[in-house]
This record gives C-alpha cells, structure tokens and sequence, in this order.
C-alpha cells in the first residue's frame, strides 16, 4: 500500500460518478493495494479493464 499517496489524495465527500472514476484510475496508477470496485467496472469497462492501470512493480 502507498500510504504518502492515500494521505495525500483523500476520495471527496459524496463524491460523483466521474471524481470516483478519477480517483480510482489515479489509484491504481499510484497503489496497488486494491481493485476499483466492481460497480465502477461495470460502469466503464473501457476504463478498468484488468492490468490497464496497474502499476507493474509493488511500491517501495
């Protein structure tokens, strides 16, 4: 987990659709600690196809 990221880049409160999306592809560019949630997938498969935004080695 990389927790200075997760520290630093808090979800928004009653965060919508697209600032979800956002903070998940981000997420998953920056931690690999987790996958973005399955409704997120569903709704844009275009964007949370598996491997497309993970980082290739685990963070120090």
């Amino acid at each position: 987990m990389n927790k200075p990221w997760h520290a630093e880049n808090k979800m928004p409160s009653k965060a919508t659709l697209e600032q979800r999306i956002q903070w998940h592809r981000e997420h998953q560019l920056h931690c690999a600690c987790r996958e973005a949630p399955k409704s997120l997938a569903a709704a844009r498969p275009d964007l949370f196809a598996p491997a497309k935004y993970r980082r290739t080695s685990p963070s120090a």
